[in-house]
Formats: structure tokens, sequence, C-alpha cells
């Protein structure tokens, strides 16, 4: 049987919500986000944590009705098809962004071993290290999990996915999560931190 009368009345359907949306009807807005939220949501969690899901519909619905007079749907796409592909795009940029900070969070680190090398105390180290253990044990299981692993195991991400898993998006977002975390709890010591090599 076939399914090409169903899609045409979608595509009817979402038109006639689209223009109402477009003159500013905050009711086919709403129903035109409660139509489509749960598949956008189960489609970007497959790239995107749940967090971050949230925020990436959040983003695309307010840019919609921002642009809600100007936006025009391309005559070779359906609106369903649309919201998919600009929900994949975005959250693509969620990944990347958080491998980026990722990188950075760590290269900070190594650009800081020499700065202060000449006025360390070095009675000071194992007081630090009951310090880094201590950040460490606070962190929430699944982070401290993935961040010890990459960080003290040396496994690559590939290899945490696998014993956790979980998948590579998922072991990025927790270890910069991890490193936020530890930053902040130990930011009065991170010059020092940084020449010993605890948090690389």
């Amino acid at each position: 049987m076939s399914m090409e009368p169903d899609i045409e009345l979608m595509i009817d359907e979402d038109k006639v919500l689209w223009d109402s949306i477009s003159r500013g009807d905050k009711k086919a807005f709403n129903d035109f986000f409660m139509k489509y939220y749960t598949l956008l949501y189960e489609y970007s969690r497959y790239y995107v944590s749940a967090e971050d899901a949230k925020e990436v519909l959040q983003e695309l619905m307010m840019w919609l009705w921002e642009n809600r007079v100007t936006f025009v749907l391309g005559t070779t796409s359906s609106l369903r098809q649309y919201l998919i592909t600009s929900v994949r795009h975005r959250c693509l940029n969620v990944l990347r962004k958080q491998k980026k900070e990722i990188l950075e969070e760590s290269s900070w680190f190594e650009q800081e071993q020499d700065t202060f090398y000449e006025f360390i105390d070095l009675s000071i180290v194992n007081e630090l290290q009951s310090l880094i253990q201590e950040a460490i044990d606070e962190l929430p299981p699944s982070y401290r999990q993935a961040f010890t692993m990459h960080r003290f195991q040396n496994k690559t991400r590939q290899e945490i996915a696998e014993v956790l898993q979980v998948s590579i998006k998922t072991v990025d977002y927790r270890i910069l999560q991890s490193l936020k975390i530890l930053r902040e709890r130990l930011k009065d010591y991170l010059p020092i931190l940084a020449i010993y090599g605890f948090i690389l």
C-alpha cells in the first residue's frame, strides 16, 4: 500500500501551518513546535547529549520564529526534511566546538608549564596531589571514569567508548565537562599544576 498520499498531505499541512506562522501566529508556531519536537529531539540524541539536544532545538526554533517572515523553503525540500537537516548541521557544529574546546583546554596546560617554574616550592607537591585526587573523586562517576581513562591510562577516545559502551561523542562531552569542573575547583593552583603535568 502506497504511503505517498499521506506524505503529500503532511507536506500540505506544513505549508498551511508555516503560512500562519509567517504572519505571526504564535499558536500555529506552538503547534508546529509540538508536532516536530519529539522527532527532532530523538534524532539529535543520536549525535549529542540530552542537554545539548534541547539547546540545539531551542536555538533552531528561536531562529525560525525570528526569521519567520523572510524564511523561504526551497521548492525541492519539505519543511520536515529542512528541520532534520538543520538539526544535523547544528549537532555537528556542537561536536566540532566540543572537540576544539578539549584541545584548547589541554594545550592551555602545556603552554603554562614553564611560566612559574622558578617560584615553585617543591614541598607542596604532595599537598597538590591530594587536592587533585580530591577534585577528581568529586567528579560525577561517569565523568571521572572517562577522564581517568583518557588522562591517566592513556586510552584513546575510541577505546574508552568501547569499554564504557557509549559513543565517542559522549566520551568527548564527559572529558570536556571534567576539565571545566577541575579547572574551576583547582583554579588557584593551575599554574603550578601545569608545571608538574598533573592535568594534561
